[in-house]
């Protein structure tokens, strides 16, 4: 039997992770994909998701510079983990529109990258970015806030350094933790799903979502269970998490937009 006729097994493993906001000066996101990838190279697929670049807040030149080096990134990856599925699901800090244009040129040249502007399904997973809870967002809500992202710039390193001082003092990680609270923050994503595809709560029994910065794990909201897999940004909390669905379900659709 050829490579091409071996079944697929009945069960497939992945990992999530979100919010590596590699290029940023206050990212670990180096370091620290590089331990988790150390310890998951017997995964099949990879969800990359959101934010896993910075373009506001990148230390490179440019954001030219940034979509070349974002791109050299995943091409990498890619390379160096030849049996990964790599989904790739945009946030609003990686929403640019130049890095989108070349996302989408790499995954038609790579057929093991997948791009997904919004949510991904693998069974009955769910995953989105999650930037959908900053308020309670419909479809036209979130739409306007990625566009506004989309064409964002790039900011210096003034206010990079206020950024520092704030990270000190901590009061990043204070407004995250009030602003971002996991009952309400969970149930503003439940709210999203609820408006962009009714009857979710049936088909999907766990979703996974960053944003926030604050990670945690099987909250139970309506009956599905809701984790968030942190950041990369020093002192915020950074975890990644192991999944495992079924073939059975559909192995991978996107929710309707």
């Amino acid at each position: 039997m050829s490579d091409s006729e071996t079944p697929m097994p009945a069960r497939r493993s992945g990992a999530v992770v979100s919010d590596l906001h590699l290029f940023a000066r206050r990212s670990r996101g180096d370091r620290l994909f590089a331990e988790f990838e150390a310890e998951a190279g017997d995964i099949d697929s990879l969800v990359l998701n959101g934010d896993t670049f910075d373009f506001r807040w990148s230390q490179l030149p440019s954001e030219s510079a940034t979509v070349d080096a974002a791109l050299e990134w995943l091409t990498s990856l890619l390379e160096r983990q030849p049996r990964w599925d790599v989904h790739f699901v945009l946030g609003n800090h990686d929403c640019v529109i130049s890095f989108h244009e070349g996302l989408e040129r790499l995954a038609g040249d790579h057929p093991r990258l997948h791009c997904h502007e919004h949510r991904l399904r693998l069974g009955e997973l769910l995953f989105l970015h999650g930037d959908c809870a900053n308020q309670k967002m419909d479809a036209r809500k979130l739409a306007r806030f990625r566009k506004s992202w989309s064409r964002d710039h790039q900011r210096g390193p003034t206010a990079a350094r206020l950024y520092d001082v704030a990270d000190a003092l901590g009061l990043s990680h204070r407004f995250h933790d009030l602003y971002f609270r996991q009952a309400i923050t969970t149930a503003r994503v439940a709210h999203h799903l609820d408006q962009v595809t009714p009857g979710w709560t049936e088909e999907i029994r766990h979703c996974y979502f960053g944003h926030t910065h604050r990670p945690f794990r099987d909250l139970v909201h309506r009956g599905v269970l809701f984790s968030n897999t942190g950041s990369a940004i020093r002192n915020m909390g950074f975890q990644p998490l192991r999944f495992e669905w079924s073939l059975s379900s559909p192995r991978q659709s996107a929710l309707r937009p």
